[in-house]
Parts: C-alpha cells; sequence; structure tokens
C-alpha cells in the first residue's frame, strides 16, 4: 500500500478550485466487493427524505441533472436557488439552503440513471485497472485491518497539513470519495486532532447526527433528474 490519500491535482474536479490544499479518499464502491459495503444507503430511492429535508431545514441537496459539460443549470428547483456544484468540490463553501446542482457524467447520460449504478468510481482516469486496483486494496486494507488504516490515515493527513502549511493555504479533506463511511464514528479522533482542516463528504445515509463542528455534509439525492426534478 502506497498511498490512501489522493491529492487535489490529481483530481479533475478538486483541481479546479485551489484555494485550498486538499486531497480526497477513494474506497471501492456500493457492493463492489462481497462481504464489505462501503455505501449502506446507496441503493435507496430516497426522495421522500431529501424533500423533507427541503421544507423542513436548511440542509443543502445535491441534484443530478441531465446536463452536458458547462450547459447552464435551472435557476431554481423545488423553490430553491440551484448553484453550480461543477465549478468547485469544496462543498463547506457553499450558501445554506441551496440545490448544488451536478451535471450527469458518463453512462449516466445514457442508462444507469441510479447513482450506485454508475458511480464516479469509473470516471475520467479512475476506469484505468491499476486505479481500480488500489482502490480494491485500499477497501480491503479498511475492513480488515481498521486499525493500521486509521495509523496510515493519521499519517497522511499530517503531511497533508504540513503541505498546506508549506504552501500558506487552509486545508481540507474528503474521506468519502466514492464511498459514505460515518467516518465520525470510525475515527472521531481524527475530526479532533486535526481540527483547523475542513473535512466534507457528500452522503445518502439520512440522520447523521453529533457531526464534528469541522465536518460538513451534503445530502445526495438518488437518481439522475429533468431540469423540473423529475426522475429521469
Amino acid at each position: 500500500m502506497k498511498t490512501l490519500l489522493t491529492p487535489a491535482h490529481a483530481n479533475t474536479k478538486m483541481a479546479k478550485d485551489q484555494r485550498f490544499e486538499s486531497a480526497i479518499l477513494h474506497l471501492a464502491p456500493y457492493k463492489t466487493l462481497d462481504g464489505h459495503n462501503t455505501c449502506a444507503a446507496a441503493h435507496m430511492d430516497n426522495s421522500d427524505i431529501a424533500r423533507y429535508k427541503l421544507e423542513n431545514s436548511d440542509e443543502n441537496i445535491a441534484v443530478i441533472f441531465r446536463a452536458d459539460k458547462d450547459a447552464p443549470l435551472p435557476s431554481m428547483l423545488w423553490g430553491r436557488v440551484v448553484i453550480d456544484g461543477d465549478k468547485s468540490d469544496l462543498r463547506f463553501l457553499d450558501p445554506r439552503g441551496v440545490i448544488v446542482g451536478l451535471r450527469s457524467k458518463g453512462s449516466a447520460k445514457t442508462e444507469n440513471r441510479e447513482c450506485w449504478r454508475y458511480c464516479l468510481n469509473t470516471s475520467g482516469r479512475a476506469k484505468m485497472p491499476s486505479i481500480q486496483a488500489a482502490r480494491v486494496e485500499k477497501t480491503r486494507f479498511f475492513f480488515e485491518d481498521r486499525c493500521a488504516f486509521i495509523a496510515q490515515l493519521d499519517k497522511e493527513i499530517s503531511a497533508l497539513e504540513r503541505r498546506a502549511a508549506r504552501n500558506n493555504k487552509p486545508c481540507a479533506l474528503r474521506l468519502n470519495g466514492t464511498s459514505d463511511i460515518l467516518w465520525e464514528r470510525v475515527a472521531p479522533q481524527l475530526f479532533e486532532k486535526y481540527d483547523n482542516i475542513r473535512f466534507y463528504d457528500y452522503t445518502k445515509i439520512p440522520k447523521r447526527k453529533n457531526l464534528p463542528s469541522n465536518y460538513s455534509l451534503t445530502y445526495s439525492l438518488q437518481y439522475v433528474r429533468a431540469f423540473d426534478g423529475k426522475k429521469i
């Protein structure tokens, strides 16, 4: 195992925004490995949950629209302003109470409209067998030697923090690039130790309570959508 974290410059979307020194962790997604499920709620139709959140909170909801690259997104959806989530991956900088609009990519444009079926695990360079193999190896490491995995992750986060200091930048980290792990339960000590780092993720798990103050989540809606919000 060489490294767990992928630096921002090696991730197309994260590389768009250089305001933070950032990195991302990619594990194998929903049921890629027998007995190892990293996305417990990935297959669920969470439309009702998302609408409830829209009506009863100021939580942000991520919506994937059927739209070509760089094509305009709708300005409003379900009474909320839509912001362009493809311009930056730094979701913790988003205003509250918005729809985070994302464009469909890869096979999501023509087939497999449920998010878990076309997961971004295979987008861009991630299609390469070597990258897929590395993600599988990381996932086995996570499930089979959790203590060693957390120790390695701790070491790499420390290195990321030092790099941010050298470059005079704040630091950000996304731990669920292609997974939905409850990191606030799995490794709560990391949020406390690295309290100056902004952790952030998308999630489909509806009730995640007692989050660390430096951990921001954006609730992710299942299915690719038309501009009126209907499933495609």
